[in-house]
């Protein structure tokens, strides 16, 4: 899944940080659509350095759900 809107709050920000926060917003959307996570869900610090580990070796946001959710087979 390829994001298309911009992240306000990641305005002026490094590349590389634009790029991990559209990851991240990705892997929130597909958590959501899989029933993973509800809308109030707040990402802890650990989890957070898990996804952008994920992000750095080229993982896709599906993937990253996977892998935290322990969806694979």
């Amino acid at each position: 899944m390829n994001t298309s809107f911009v992240d306000q709050d990641a305005l002026g920000l490094p590349p590389e940080e634009t790029d991990l926060r559209q990851w991240i917003i990705a892997w929130y959307h597909l958590a959501a659509n899989d029933g993973f996570v509800d809308p109030h869900y707040q990402l802890d610090e650990a989890t957070a350095a898990r996804l952008e580990g994920y992000f750095q070796v080229g993982l896709t946001p599906g993937e990253g759900v996977d892998l935290v959710f322990g969806t694979l087979h």
